[in-house]
């Protein structure tokens, strides 16, 4: 018999009963057929597909299902919701989102063999670049069921390489009380507007001749500076791919086309995967412009000819959705000790992460603690809001004078430079900088669905030493 009577004849077994549920898993073409029939415009063929499915009992459907559901149109929509329910035993609505949640909080539920496949034909209706992001012959190290799509196709938010800069003086479109990400390498110093990367989310750039790119989360709220140079080739270059996992955007590599965390700056689909990579993560301040310019005159800022035609008015990107305490798009791992978007401090070293409120850090504004086995003292400037976060080996910091800190058991001051932690210049004490360490800002439930064994502060470590 020809494969399309087989089809039929397929069908026609699973309509009819018995078909007990838990059945055999279905198998892959009978699968693609019924999701595809599930998915028409023909409301007959997707009674009969959804009454097949059903029958399956079959809950490896289910991720597909979900997905099925983001593409369905408002005819289709009953059907998959009725598939979902009857699968699943919940009773979510119609609503993707609560699905999504739902799917992700289930990783008990694996999903069929052939699901990446199929998840990439389908999200290559949007972009035939999604198909290369999830292409199941290579390998992933997240869940492909919790990947959705962030509302662009690849590169709908283009990257800045190598974008222009100018001098302070030149910068009179930028307000004293702006937020910029700012950067200093061997010296040389950078500030990239908040309001421009809100449009780009990418940058790749060079500074005192060392590459590195900000991979900016609008959604988490988390701004990461990261060294792309290679031993053994032209540095990483980067752009947003377009896909989302945990609300949290997937970076890409122009040269593999691999996709790559935001927030743990490592390969997690793609060639790349399995090799160790781990981009280093170099000191980045979130500050006011005019703090910024006071402690680096002679820095460099980026420049409003972007070569792309924007609205760069503060707030104009995402200024409602910042005002919000509401996320974007589903997020299924949470913790509630805090709320979603409250804003904290992350730092993530050694494999152990620990989580400051920043409220609570412009409080207190030093604070002496240790995240794992590491000492380290965080600066916060309740006037711009930026924190810095140093290892301390040990020692004990206070609030100096003239903005120093000081070492309250032998009177030592100290200096916060974007690098490192130095002795005061009027001092001869012959100590060695203390480095700074990685930290930045995030959204708590951004930050928590990567890391929820993360530790979270709740105040006074100084004082408790």
């Amino acid at each position: 018999m020809v494969p399309s009577v087989l089809r039929a004849l397929g069908l026609a077994l699973l309509l009819c009963g018995p078909w007990p549920a838990a059945a055999k898993p279905l198998e892959e073409t009978w699968a693609r057929d019924l999701l595809a029939r599930l998915l028409s415009a023909d409301e007959a063929a997707r009674s009969t597909a959804r009454a097949a499915i059903v029958r399956s009992g079959d809950p490896a459907m289910l991720p597909a299902l979900v997905d099925a559901l983001f593409f369905a149109s408002a005819e289709a929509r009953r059907d998959v919701v009725l598939c979902l329910g009857a699968l699943s035993g919940a009773r979510l609505g119609d609503k993707y989102r609560f699905w999504f949640e739902w799917i992700g909080s289930r990783p008990d539920l694996r999903p069929a063999g052939w699901y990446r496949g199929w998840k990439a034909s389908l999200f290559s209706r949007i972009d035939p670049a999604f198909a290369r992001f999830l292409d199941p012959d290579l390998p992933m190290t997240i869940r492909p069921e919790e990947i959705l799509w962030g509302g662009v196709k690849k590169d709908g938010i283009p990257a800045l390489t190598n974008p222009a800069a100018i001098p302070v003086a030149e910068a009179g479109y930028l307000d004293a009380s702006e937020t910029v990400f700012g950067i200093t390498l061997k010296g040389a110093s950078r500030a990239y507007p908040q309001r421009i990367l809100d449009w780009h989310e990418m940058v790749n750039d060079r500074l005192a001749d060392e590459p590195f790119s900000i991979s900016y989360c609008t959604l988490c709220g988390s701004a990461i500076a990261y060294a792309t140079s290679r031993p053994d080739g032209p540095p990483h270059v980067f752009g947003s791919s377009g896909l989302l996992y945990r609300s949290n955007k997937l970076m890409y590599d122009e040269a593999t086309l691999s996709l790559w965390s935001n927030l743990s700056g490592e390969p997690v689909a793609g060639r790349l995967v399995g090799r160790g990579i781990a981009l280093p993560v170099l000191p980045l301040t979130v500050t006011t412009w005019g703090d910024w310019k006071t402690r680096h005159p002679d820095t460099m800022v980026l420049s409003l000819k972007t070569g792309f035609s924007r609205d760069y008015t503060p707030g104009a990107a995402y200024g409602k959705y910042f005002a919000s305490p509401d996320t974007m798009f589903p997020v299924w791992k949470r913790d509630p000790s805090l709320e979603a978007k409250s804003v904290v401090f992350a730092v993530l070293f050694a494999g152990a992460a620990k989580a400051y409120p920043l409220d609570l850090l412009l409080r207190e504004r030093v604070v002496n603690d240790t995240v794992g086995q590491e000492s380290v003292v965080l600066v916060a400037d309740p006037e711009t809001g930026a924190v810095r976060a140093y290892r301390r080996n040990g020692r004990r910091f206070a609030e100096g004078p003239a903005g120093l800190l000081v070492e309250p058991s032998t009177g030592a001051l100290w200096e916060t430079r974007e690098e490192a932690l130095v002795p005061a210049r009027n001092a001869n004490s012959g100590e060695s900088p203390l480095p700074r360490l990685p930290g930045h800002r995030a959204y708590w439930f951004g930050w928590y669905a990567f890391f929820p064994d993360t530790a979270t502060y709740s105040g006074c470590a100084s004082r408790l030493e």
